[in-house]
């Protein structure tokens, strides 16, 4: 499949209201299938807009673009309601997050701000249109000490949420051990908070954009070192060069998309993903993007970066520079539709990608002996 035309009327009125950009291709995608909105699956659809995370989005467009009479939708204000306590929830973490960026920043800890918060505020126009999970921050190894202390002074411990959410407790051991050995980012560090909107707070610091068993790496301080001044979270910092932005965007799509584990859990595709990649794209220079391949290609990222950029313009026809999908391309594109290269338990999908994206029980093709990592 090559074009989104075969998809179900739901999947493709959600890509079109989930646009954080509103434009005439929105507006008429979107009138297209309004015109036969009684006979749509709308809980499909309202599953669909959750477990892609496109839901305050598409409530931010139903009460701004939509007609009035919005007697076809069923319940609009569930829509719209996701949008308004997203964006509620959204200025709760900036403000939080916005402290400990401005600590980082005392103690002199060289950072750059990674995916949810420094796309909210560098990419999106609109901050509410997009949930954020937690602060990821880039740090050297040897800044771990200085950064975890920042974070203690301000009330955060590594573990995981009490029952009740009044604590953090503490990790066991074998959780401490595969963190240390499978993964490139430190414990999460986590603070309760009594906000009914975002429950507890989490930074997670990170020594790499690669993962462990990549095949290609880049040197952090040399990131670091290209990392550009941004305001993000109401406070002058540090985010990603936009490059190394597009680098990181994308190596997480990958990531997500072929893990056993994302795969499992069916968090594996992400329309939003998709999104923050069109976006991303969207806001990077034409210059930078000219240089894109030849940086790829340096760090050893051209599976993955193509991936990502293949099944994005899959999604948004157009969206993905036709000359610099050109340069990515590689001789063999076998690997788009296989999954677990990075935990070297390669398998192929019986699937397409656009039949997988909106298909819930995709991980069902999962083999049945298949022991699913778990942290």
């Amino acid at each position: 499949m090559t074009s989104t035309t075969g998809l179900r009327p739901e999947a493709r009125l959600l890509l079109a209201l989930a646009a954080p950009r509103w434009d005439t291709t929105s507006a008429d995608t979107v009138r297209e299938h309004w015109e036969v909105g009684p006979s749509l699956d709308w809980p499909y659809f309202l599953d669909q807009a959750l477990s892609q995370q496109v839901i305050c989005a598409v409530g931010r467009n139903i009460g701004r673009h939509l007609p009035r009479d919005r007697s076809m939708l069923p319940h609009p204000w569930i829509y719209s309601a996701a949008y308004e306590a997203n964006s509620r929830r959204n200025r709760s973490l900036f403000a939080e997050f916005g402290r400990i960026l401005h600590a980082l920043n005392r103690r002199g800890v060289r950072y750059a701000v990674r995916k949810g918060p420094s796309l909210c505020a560098l990419v999106y126009d609109d901050p509410g249109v997009r949930r954020m999970s937690d602060l990821d921050v880039l740090v050297e190894r040897g800044s771990l000490d200085d950064a975890a202390e920042v974070l203690a002074e301000l009330g955060y411990a590594q573990g995981v949420p009490s029952p009740n959410g009044d604590r953090v407790i503490p990790h066991e051991r074998k959780t401490k051990l595969f963190w240390a050995v499978h993964l490139n980012n430190a414990l999460p560090f986590l603070k309760t908070t009594t906000d009914p909107e975002v429950r507890w707070f989490e930074v997670d610091l990170c020594f790499d954009l690669f993962q462990k068993r990549s095949a290609g790496g880049v040197e952090v301080g040399a990131v670091l070192d290209r990392a550009r001044r941004a305001v993000v979270c109401g406070e002058p910092s540090f985010a990603l060069d936009p490059l190394d932005q597009v680098l990181d965007i994308c190596l997480h799509l990958y990531k997500e998309a072929t893990s056993y584990l994302s795969i499992a859990q069916g968090r594996d595709l992400v329309l939003q993903r998709f999104i923050d990649v069109k976006e991303s794209l969207r806001a990077t220079a034409p210059g930078d993007l000219d240089r894109l391949p030849r940086y790829v290609r340096d760090v050893g990222a051209e599976r993955e970066l193509y991936f990502a950029l293949h099944h994005t313009d899959l999604l948004f026809p157009g969206a993905v520079p036709a000359e610099l999908l050109k340069h990515l391309e590689p001789r063999d594109r076998g690997y788009l539709d296989e999954y677990g290269a990075l935990e070297d338990r390669t398998r192929r999908w019986d699937q397409g990608f656009l039949d997988r994206l909106f298909n819930p029980d995709r991980w069902r093709e999962l083999p049945a002996s298949s022991s699913i990592p778990t942290a």
